[in-house]
């Protein structure tokens, strides 16, 4: 049916226009100087609220012990790591540059099959990664006028962690079985994540209060964690029956919606090399989507059970 096969991209869409506002979001919760670890950890506390709440209403597993070291592997390398990094970068970032770094996620996700041998090499493809190094560069070479004078260091920062959700991506296609409720691991790694978190912010004396998620920047960043939980589980969803690297496709959305996100709170104003950055990292996002039918037959079959 027509509708059926158009879902996936209704999916991918939703959690791109999400995920793009969650950048401008960011922006807001990161302005009052917060502590990039205070800030991950009540993300991540409130993601695991979220889904109690959600399990009150729609019974499923919580947590299985058999399960723990997929858990543990998207908690470190899915939420943990990448968060510090993002929450880190921001505030010397704009929220369009932050999403047309994050864009770089599906070319990651497409090397990191290639290396793994889980994809085969081609040459239309491989035209997508370079365009999109090419992207990259004209972000962190030219002078952009960022108040912060390392801004391309942070750029840097920010890709690292899109690497790290490129990670995320294929062990989730090729390393997870697709009876695990995708609920399930969303609140166990989240969970996780919050216990390594809350202990190593106390060790480190950080201190963002209860009373601090009733400002602007916790409101903020209470919009994050709950945008970002319906985002992940339509993402997740695209992921286990669509395949990685057609669901990292959203990041079309991801960077179209957080640059004009951007304007829309901020009013930003990019120049000529961001504009032609957000040109060539499209391009290269183009080129790097697999056709239809190679999707279908290489990835599904290896995905679902």
């Amino acid at each position: 049916m027509a509708e059926h096969r158009l879902f996936p991209y209704f999916l991918i869409l939703g959690a791109g226009l999400i995920w793009g506002a969650t950048f401008s979001l960011a922006l807001i919760a990161t302005a009052k100087g917060a502590h990039p670890l205070g800030l991950s950890a009540w993300q991540v506390v409130l993601t695991v609220l979220f889904f109690l709440v959600a399990f009150l209403f729609s019974r499923f597993t919580l947590f299985n012990p058999r399960h723990l070291r997929h858990y543990l592997v998207l908690a470190l390398v899915g939420i943990t790591v990448p968060n510090l990094f993002y929450y880190y970068a921001a505030p010397h970032l704009s929220a369009g540059i932050l999403a047309i770094t994050i864009s770089t996620v599906p070319l990651f996700t497409y090397a990191i099959m290639l290396l793994l041998r889980f994809e085969s090499m081609v040459a239309r493809r491989m035209a997508g990664i370079v365009l999109g190094m090419i992207a990259i560069l004209l972000l962190v070479v030219p002078d952009h006028g960022f108040s912060s004078g390392d801004a391309s260091l942070w750029i840097l920062l920010v890709i690292v962690s899109a690497v790290l959700y490129s990670i995320e991506n294929v062990y989730i296609g090729r390393g997870i079985p697709a009876s695990i409720d995708i609920r399930e691991l969303l609140f166990a790694s989240n969970l996780l994540a919050a216990l390594i978190q809350f202990p190593l912010a106390l060790y480190l004396g950080v201190d963002e209060s209860l009373n601090w998620l009733l400002s602007d920047a916790g409101l903020a960043l209470a919009g994050i964690a709950f945008g970002s939980c319906i985002a992940y589980a339509m993402f997740f969803y695209t992921i286990k029956t669509a395949g990685p690297v057609f669901a990292s496709q959203c990041a079309y959305a991801v960077t179209i919606s957080g640059v004009i996100w951007g304007i829309m709170i901020f009013t930003e104003q990019h120049n000529i090399w961001i504009w032609i950055s957000v040109i060539v990292m499209l391009l290269g996002l183009v080129l790097v989507s697999p056709d239809e039918d190679a999707e279908v037959e290489d990835d599904n079959p290896k995905i679902l059970s």
